[in-house]
């Protein structure tokens, strides 16, 4: 139960970031500049992509100590 405890939070982080990028949303403002919170998206893909490897180790770690 420890070990996906990070991996597992670091899911909830990616699904935090994807989801306060669509809420937030973005505008243009009186100068013609868009608005939006980008940094959102590369940092919720960095999450989901490390949460999912982290996931992917402890799965085939299992099975190579199990079959020992």
């Amino acid at each position: 139960m420890k070990k996906i405890l990070i991996p597992a939070s670091l899911m909830v982080l990616a699904l935090l970031c994807f989801s306060t990028f669509a809420m937030i949303g973005s505008y243009i403002d009186a100068e013609g500049f868009l608005i939006e919170p980008f940094f959102l998206v590369p940092l919720g893909y960095l999450f989901l992509t490390i949460s999912l490897v982290w996931f992917l180790v402890l799965g085939v770690s299992k099975l190579l100590l199990s079959k020992k």
